[in-house]
C-alpha cells in the first residue's frame, strides 16, 4: 500500500509539473488565471497537488496522524457547509455605473487596476433589497474625472485636488453636491477637481503621483491636495481578503524597503500570488459569509505605517510637480468602535510620519440617516458633503 500511494503522488506531480511547464512555469499560479479558466486550473493543479500531499502523508505519517488529519478536514468541510447554510442573506445590492453610447464606465489599467472612462456620460441605479437608492448621472472629463462644475464668481487663481474613492467621487449624488463641488462653492478663489474614483485607496494615489503629469492637468499656479480617509483604506493599502480578491486585485502592491521606502512589487495578484489565492479561498467559504471576516482580522502597526508612508510619498512626489501650499488627509466615517480603532491607529501613524491630517470622525452625528445615502448605504450623502466641505475650507483655506 505504501509503494502504491508513493506511485500515486508521484504521478500527480508529474501532471501538476507538466501542466505547468505548457503556462509558463510557477507564474501561471494565481488568482487570475484560477478565475481566466477554473475548470482546467482545479483539475490539472489544484487537485492533483490536494491528491499527492494526501498520498505522501499517509505512506509518510503513522496511521493515527493520517486519520485524525482526514477526521479534521472532513469537519472543516460539514463546518463550512453549515455556515454558509446558516449565513444569514443580506439585501441583494445591485446596480453599477452604464456609460450612455459607451462600452464601459470603468477602462482596466496597468498603473491604477483600473480608471474611468474619459469624456463619459453614465448613469448610476443603485438598489438595495429591491428599493431604489438612487438614480444619478456622472460625467467625467477628458482626463477621466469626474467633472466639477465651477459654477459664477470671480477668476480662480488656485486649486484644490481632491483624491479617494466613492466619497470624493460622489457615488450617488449629482455634479453640484460633491465635495470637490461644495468646496468650490464656499471657496470662490479655488477651483477643484475630482480624482476620486469608486473603490480607490491611498495606493492608488501614490500610483498617480507616480505617474505624473499634474502639471499639465492643471490649470492654476498653486494650490492643495486633500485625500479622503476611512477606515476601509487600510485594507486597499495591505489588500485584505476582501480587497485583493475582489475589485482591488490589480491595485498597486506597496511594500516598505529595507531603508524605510515605499517600494511597488507589482499588483495584489502577482506580487503574492500563493497569498492572495489563499485569500480567494477563505473569501469565498462558508465561514467567511456567516462571520462576515475580512482577513487579516487586525492590523499591526506595520500596516497603520505602510498606509502613512504612503500617503507621505504621496505628498512628497506632488509636491515636486506642483507648488503645494498643503498636503492633508482627512479623517472621516467612523461608524462604530472597530472603525474608530482603525482611525486611531492611522492618525498615529499619520503624526509619527508627519503628514498632516484633519479629525473629521465627530463632526456630525453618524448615526444620523441624513449624513448617508441611505440606511445601509453609507456613502456620504450631499449634506455631509457639504459639512465636510465648509469645515475644511475654515481649517485649511481659510484657516481659523
Amino acid at each position: 500500500m505504501r509503494s502504491f500511494l508513493l506511485a500515486v503522488s508521484v504521478l500527480c506531480v508529474t501532471i501538476v509539473v507538466s501542466w505547468l511547464s505548457t503556462r509558463g512555469g510557477v507564474s501561471y499560479i494565481n488568482l487570475d488565471n484560477f478565475l481566466r479558466e477554473p475548470l482546467r486550473f482545479s483539475m490539472l493543479l489544484v487537485m492533483p497537488a490536494l491528491v499527492a500531499a494526501g498520498c505522501l502523508m499517509a505512506a509518510t505519517l503513522p496511521r493515527v496522524i493520517t486519520v485524525n488529519l482526514a477526521v479534521g478536514i472532513c469537519l472543516i468541510g460539514l463546518l463550512d457547509t453549515g455556515a454558509r447554510l446558516l449565513a444569514p442573506k443580506a439585501p441583494a445590492v445591485r446596480g453599477e455605473p452604464e456609460a450612455l453610447g459607451g462600452s464601459a464606465f470603468y477602462l482596466p489599467d496597468p498603473t491604477l487596476g483600473y480608471v474611468m472612462a474619459p469624456g463619459t456620460v453614465a448613469r448610476h441605479r443603485r438598489t438595495i433589497g429591491g428599493t431604489q437608492i438612487y438614480d444619478v448621472i456622472y460625467r467625467t472629463d477628458d482626463r477621466g474625472r469626474r467633472d466639477t462644475p465651477a459654477g459664477a464668481g470671480p477668476l480662480r487663481t488656485s486649486f484644490v485636488l481632491w483624491f479617494g474613492d466613492s466619497n470624493v467621487f460622489g457615488e450617488g449624488v449629482s455634479q453640484t453636491e460633491t465635495l470637490p463641488y461644495y468646496t468650490s462653492e464656499s471657496a470662490p478663489d479655488y477651483r477643484s477637481y475630482n480624482y476620486g474614483v469608486s473603490g480607490y485607496g491611498p495606493s492608488n494615489v501614490l500610483a498617480l503621483a507616480r505617474r505624473g503629469g499634474f502639471r499639465g492637468e492643471v490649470t492654476e499656479r498653486e494650490g492643495y491636495a486633500v485625500v479622503f480617509l476611512i477606515p476601509a483604506h487600510v485594507a486597499r493599502v495591505v489588500g485584505s481578503s476582501t480587497v485583493s480578491t475582489g475589485w482591488g486585485r490589480h491595485f498597486p502592491y506597496y511594500v516598505e524597503g529595507p531603508r524605510g521606502e515605499v517600494l511597488r512589487a507589482g499588483d495584489f495578484v502577482h506580487g503574492r500570488p500563493f497569498l492572495t489565492l489563499g485569500y480567494s479561498l477563505w473569501a469565498r467559504s462558508g465561514l467567511a459569509e456567516y462571520l462576515g471576516v475580512d482577513l487579516p482580522i487586525r492590523y499591526t502597526e506595520d500596516d497603520y505605517r505602510l498606509t502613512a508612508k504612503v500617503l507621505k510619498e504621496a505628498s512628497r512626489l506632488l509636491a515636486q510637480q506642483l507648488d503645494l501650499r498643503g498636503f492633508v488627509v482627512i479623517l472621516s466615517q467612523a461608524y462604530n468602535d472597530a472603525q474608530r480603532r482603525v482611525i486611531e491607529g492611522v492618525r498615529e501613524a499619520l503624526a509619527e510620519e508627519g503628514v498632516p491630517y484633519l479629525d473629521y470622525t465627530g463632526l456630525f452625528d453618524t448615526g444620523d440617516v441624513r449624513y448617508r445615502l441611505a440606511e445601509l448605504d453609507f456613502h456620504n450623502s450631499a449634506a455631509a458633503n457639504r459639512v465636510i466641505a465648509e469645515w475644511l475650507v475654515a481649517d485649511l483655506l481659510h484657516a481659523r
